[in-house]
């Protein structure tokens, strides 16, 4: 599977809105690096470096209890698991959390893969 293909697969667990601001991030001009508002409002709140050196900790340390799921962290606080992105994403956004960062949390002898390389 290509990065491309992988990309698209993965879109296909947005909301519509948050489709709605990957359309717009990827119709900037692609030799323009988008400000740091439109980062904002395509990450949210995730992007200080204390939180996520915490959140990183957190899915270090939970990896026997939750891996093999997605995840939604409020910086280092659970807020839901889910079997796929869209049921964490819309469990996370229910509790109140519409910027939780939400990641595929692999098992502990799991052998990751990206754009087809093992």
């Amino acid at each position: 599977m290509t990065i491309l293909e992988h990309i698209k697969k993965l879109a296909l667990n947005l909301t519509p809105e948050e489709r709605q601001a990957l359309a717009r991030y990827l119709a900037e001009p692609a030799n323009q690096e988008p400000s740091p508002q439109k980062l904002q409002t395509l990450h949210g709140n995730n992007g200080d470096d204390e939180i996520r050196q915490r959140r990183l900790e957190w899915l270090k340390s939970h990896r026997e209890e939750h891996g093999g799921q997605y995840v939604a962290l409020d910086g280092d606080q659970l807020l839901a698991v889910g079997p796929n992105y869209r049921i964490a994403r819309e469990k996370a956004q229910a509790a109140g959390k519409p910027n939780a960062f939400v990641t595929y949390l692999s098992k502990p002898d799991e052998i990751p893969e990206m754009g087809g390389w093992a």
